[in-house]
């Protein structure tokens, strides 16, 4: 097996945020053994309340030895309701997609921006959001609801009519709006008279807001949230 070929998957995986380390030993056999099609599997923990497994899809190129990651099955399950799970594949294109971490926000409910390629190859961004009320076709995935640039939703804009202490800084903002747009729950502070209060900010592109939550209140959320979705799939 061509050792670029080996480095290329290893730098795919790295890019989507499913590190290599832990896939080298494994994915170096799969790939000498010449096999059409195989899979690999792995978990992590993005916060202390939950665990999503990901089985990874290889598949090997028609007349070459190249291997290609294709897509990945998420699943996403938490440890004090052993009955609930939510599942969804990520489809990867030409090495870029979703990655492992926005995988978990997603499935969580928020919003990840993307640049993304329609079936025409041609490039554009939007936020992403997965619709629990409504299955693809084939009812394997949930329906993935889009809002591009054009439907107006600047999250700079909306977050400076907020009170929050971490705007005043160029380099916290830029991390704070970096991390928004991965989708992530994201500490700040407010600041309201001399009072300072930690919350938790998420952007919000459908109602063109961000969602502000205390640390109580987000898990009171997380809970509700899970029972909503369970009675949806």
């Amino acid at each position: 097996m061509k050792k670029e070929f080996i480095e290329s998957i290893q730098e795919n995986l790295r890019y989507l945020g499913f590190g290599e380390a832990r896939f080298n030993e494994e994915l170096e056999e799969e790939m000498e053994r010449g096999a059409k099609e195989f899979q690999l599997t792995t978990e992590a923990h993005f916060d202390d309340d939950s665990k999503v497994e990901a089985t990874l899809h290889f598949r090997r190129a028609e007349n070459d030895e190249k291997y290609f990651f294709i897509r990945y099955d998420a699943s996403l399950t938490y440890p004090d309701d052993p009955g609930y799970r939510l599942q969804q594949t990520f489809y990867i294109h030409k090495g870029s997609g979703v990655t492992f971490k926005e995988s978990f926000n997603l499935l969580e409910g928020r919003s990840v921006y993307k640049n993304l390629t329609n079936l025409d190859e041609e490039k554009y961004s939007a936020w992403i959001q997965l619709d629990f009320t409504q299955r693809t076709p084939d009812c394997q995935n949930y329906k993935v609801r889009q809002f591009r640039d054009q439907y107006g939703y600047n999250l700079e804009r909306v977050l400076m009519s907020y009170p929050i202490q971490e705007l005043t800084d160029e380099a916290l903002k830029e991390n704070l709006i970096r991390s928004l747009k991965k989708g992530n729950l994201h500490g700040v502070t407010f600041v309201k008279d001399t009072k300072k209060e930690k919350m938790f900010i998420a952007a919000c592109p459908e109602f063109k807001t961000i969602t502000i939550c205390s640390q109580a209140v987000r898990h009171s959320r997380l809970h509700l949230l899970h029972k909503v979705k369970k009675n949806l799939s």
